[in-house]
């Protein structure tokens, strides 16, 4: 098992931010709870400026982050809303992104 150290922490953040540039990246789960296990992976939300559409996939970008957390040495899953998502669900109970943003951990935002 790897500890979840603060200097993991920072280096997922460090990969996603020069990744994607996001707004924000928020840890969330079991990790953010206090309640992870040896097989937990690291939940990170990914909030970015730029809608998802036609024009750009979010799967295509979600891939992207995996491919470049390819090297991190624990399993991450990684989600990613733009900001006008963010908005929308943030008081939808019954979504991922509520409870993300309720139980989570701000560890990068952009100023």
């Amino acid at each position: 098992m790897i500890d979840v150290t603060q200097e993991l922490l920072r280096e997922a953040t460090r990969i996603i931010v020069e990744t994607a540039d996001p707004e924000q990246v928020i840890l969330f789960g079991s990790h953010a709870r206090g309640e992870a296990r040896a097989n937990s992976d690291i939940d990170l939300l990914v909030v970015e400026s730029a809608p998802f559409g036609p024009e750009r996939s979010r799967y295509r970008e979600m891939a992207r982050l995996e491919r470049a957390m390819g090297r991190f040495p624990m399993a991450t899953d990684i989600l990613v809303y733009s900001r006008e998502e963010i908005e929308r669900l943030r008081n939808a109970a019954y979504h991922l992104v509520h409870r993300a943003l309720k139980e989570g951990r701000v560890l990068y935002e952009r100023l």
